[in-house]
């Protein structure tokens, strides 16, 4: 009853049952108790208590029968479901916003009587009304409702038990929800507490998803607009999001049987059910329109990855591969991609990567999630730092600075500044341009198949881009120096290799002088990855950088590959012997952040000073050193160091490099098997007698190894360069080389003829 008041504050008198326990009416005064704790901005009703300060009193009837009683405060507004523009997808997107306020107000509330306020529609109690299927006349809707209840059985009320559960009010549909009259998108009211009780938070959802209009024909946008909401106010979680389809299509089903078979459910007086013929209908075009579909819109309103990958239960979801491809080349034209036919991934963890159709691939191509695909440490700080702030370093932020002086920590005393930039081709870029500033030269010096970056000037230090163009075409104030190949190399075997290969840096420097340049800098990837991750010869390093800082360059260890642990120290400078004192910068990208954009260009502080006093005094990148790409930065490094990665790669990678000798025992086309830490370089060869280079088996292999599941690359035509995530195991070792051995066996028995030597 609602009791009006001169002064507007009416409130609204509930009588009990009698044989309503007490524990129900307890628990909804508590519950909205604590509410008004947790939100007090909630539209929910406030309890009133009685003179003596009780939320609720026993009062007796004429018959001697004891009910409760209690006031609430009463909500202004019209019933949803009763206004025609509330139908609408702003309105279900407030609804869903609201009701999931409520559920997080209630998230750690709790009651006994939560688990014992059983009702019809409580959803996990949805197998109590499968006996009553029988009682709906038209067979269609008795076989749909059937089969929904048989998955509910099998797939959906399993899975609900794994989603998160607590107190909720599970009854929040369109007869329970106010709205503004002057604004029906607002809603202003939640009413009737009656059904709450301990469920998934899933629950909330779908009963708020439920008023379906007798106009509408789309029943997913009421889930996606309403879940939505629900998400902006209480994230959802994957598992969530992923069951709301199938809760919804149950909790539907049960309004149907109830609605259908109202007498043997003891619904048949109820007056909210009385016109419920939507229910079967938003059933059948939720039906129709299909999982696949669904779950995918869903993930796509809140933003969650749509992918396509087999769920759980052995449903796939929508993918059309051939539709993808066109748009890719469509929409980013003809962009180079590892594999003749892309791979269509989805998602990735830790070594693995998989494919819409659901396929798990074995990463040992990709060296970019150094400490494996999607550490959740690194995307927790990343979520954390990006809900509070991402800017650029002109603003004094305590993420970079702690970053910055965390990374240089065990850097020489002249290595202690950074400067932040997007990736390792603009950290190559920027440390190239401060070298040519300083020096007041304009030339490099690269080794052979050296890649560096795609800027125009990175590409020029890249003869990986342009060494198969004419030498007319091969810009002139670069040279290129022979690489220090110990295994084909011209001095393979000679015990001055390190001398004789670094003076081919006399002859550059002499060719770059005999053009009108002079070298600003030497620029090295000390892992020597895209020359064929070649192991240069003991003091080669040392030996090149000193004859170039002779003539006034500098040294650039280029660590985006060799960097980050990748080759068993945690710079890789340092495990190929180039000493401290020859190292002008350092610059990184690629894993620092594990696959977020950050690039790092490490120098000394008076070399930046100079650099700013000098040509480019007002040097800046706009998303260098943002907070959310430092904040992955230090994840990164809290995971190497927590979990021990560089020492555990080291280890491992001798483990996979033994295991790869090994098979050349058998295999006579592995010729050389080289590498440090978790970088190793297997070059293939048709005869071990003249090295004769294995391209075409080496290309067959690579695909041969993807239909086996396992991602590899080439260095160069003819060797594999495999940088698996530093988190390997011998688990991992063991699946790849188990397939590598199975290639090289069947590519034996196809291609007979090569031999052991």
């Amino acid at each position: 009853m609602r009791i009006e008041s001169t002064d507007g504050g009416d409130v609204v008198v509930k009588i009990s049952n009698a044989s309503e326990p007490e524990g129900v009416v307890d628990m909804q005064v508590k519950a909205l108790q604590h509410i008004f704790e947790r939100d007090p901005a909630l539209p929910v009703p406030r309890v009133v208590p009685s003179l003596a300060g009780a939320p609720y009193e026993w009062i007796e009837d004429e018959r001697g029968s004891r009910h409760m009683v209690r006031v609430l405060t009463f909500l202004s507004g019209e019933v949803m479901e009763r206004v025609e523009k509330a139908f609408s997808a702003r309105t279900r997107f407030n609804i869903g916003a609201t009701v999931g306020r409520l559920a997080y107000a209630l998230r750690d509330f709790f009651h006994p009587y939560a688990g014992s306020n059983a009702h019809l529609w409580d959803i996990s109690r949805a197998l109590t009304l499968r006996p009553q299927i029988a009682e709906i006349s038209e067979a269609r809707l008795r076989q749909l409702c059937a089969e929904i209840f048989e998955r509910a059985e099998r797939f959906t009320l399993p899975r609900l038990l794994k989603t998160r559960r607590q107190v909720v009010h599970q009854d929040s549909h369109g007869g329970n929800i106010l709205v503004d009259p002057n604004d029906s998108t607002s809603p202003v009211g939640i009413i009737d507490f009656g059904d709450m009780g301990y469920n998934s938070i899933v629950a909330d959802i779908v009963a708020a998803s439920e008023t379906f209009s007798k106009f509408d024909d789309d029943p997913i946008a009421y889930l996606c607009d309403v879940t939505s909401g629900f998400d902006s106010t209480y994230p959802l979680e994957e598992n969530e999001i992923d069951l709301i389809f199938d809760a919804m299509l149950l909790r539907l089903a049960m309004a149907t049987v109830i609605v259908e078979a109202r007498e043997a459910t003891g619904e048949s007086r109820i007056p909210h059910i009385e016109d419920a013929s939507h229910y079967p209908r938003m059933m059948e075009l939720l039906s129709r329109q299909g999982r696949a579909q669904a779950v995918r819109r869903l993930r796509q309103a809140c933003r969650f990855p749509a992918y396509g990958a087999a769920r759980d239960d052995g449903d796939q979801l929508a993918h059309d591969y051939d539709a993808l491809r066109h748009g890719r080349e469509a929409h980013l034209g003809p962009i180079w991609h590892f594999y003749e036919k892309p791979l269509h991934i989805t998602r990735a963890r830790g070594a693995w990567m998989y494919a819409a159709d659901g396929t798990a691939y074995l990463d040992v191509y990709n060296n970019v999630p150094q400490i494996g695909h999607c550490h959740p440490h690194v995307a927790k700080a990343i979520y954390r730092q990006a809900s509070a702030l991402n800017t650029n370093t002109r603003y004094m932020c305590d993420v970079a600075v702690e970053y910055a002086a965390r990374l240089t920590a065990d850097l020489p005393d002249h290595l202690d500044t950074c400067i932040f930039v997007n990736s390792g081709s603009e950290a190559n870029d920027l440390a190239m341009q401060i070298a040519m500033s300083l020096s007041k030269h304009d030339g490099g010096l690269i080794v052979d198949q050296a890649y560096h970056g795609c800027t125009d000037l990175t590409t020029a230090l890249s003869n990986e881009s342009w060494r198969h163009l004419p030498p007319d075409a091969h810009p002139r104030r670069i040279e290129t120096l022979m690489a220090p190949d110990m295994y084909r190399g011209p001095f393979a075997n000679d015990p001055e290799a390190a001398a004789n290969y670094a003076a081919d840096a006399d002859r550059g420097i002499a060719t770059l002088r005999e053009r009108g340049h002079r070298p600003a800098a030497f620029m090295v990837d000390t892992a020597l990855c895209s020359s064929g991750v070649l192991r240069a010869p003991e003091n080669y390093f040392n030996l090149v950088a000193e004859k170039v800082r002779s003539v006034g360059g500098f040294v650039i260890a280029d660590e985006v590959q060799a960097g980050c642990g990748r080759i068993g120290t945690f710079w890789g400078f340092r495990a190929n012997g180039l000493k401290d004192d020859n190292v002008d910068f350092i610059t990184m990208g690629k894993p620092v952040g594990n696959g977020h954009p950050l690039g790092v260009v490490i120098l000394s502080s008076a070399l930046l000073k100079r650099f700013l006093d000098g040509t480019y005094p007002l040097f800046f990148s706009t998303f260098g050193g943002n907070t959310v790409a430092c904040a992955a930065g230090m994840a990164v490094l809290d995971v190497i160091e927590r979990e021990d990665l560089v020492s555990r790669s080291a280890d491992i990678g001798d483990y996979l490099r033994q295991e790869l000798r090994r098979l050349a025992e058998r295999h006579a086309i592995i010729g050389d098997v080289r590498g440090l830490g978790m970088m190793t370089g297997v070059e293939l060869v048709s005869d071990r007698l003249t090295k004769e280079p294995a391209a075409a088996q080496t290309e067959r292999l690579v695909q041969d190894m993807l239909a086996r599941n396992i991602l590899t690359g080439r260095a160069t035509p003819n060797t594999l360069k495999l940088r698996p995530p530093l988190i390997w195991s011998r688990e991992e070792v063991d699946i790849f080389v188990g397939a590598f051995d199975d290639c090289l066996e069947r590519q034996r028995q196809t291609l007979p003829g090569t031999h052991l030597e």
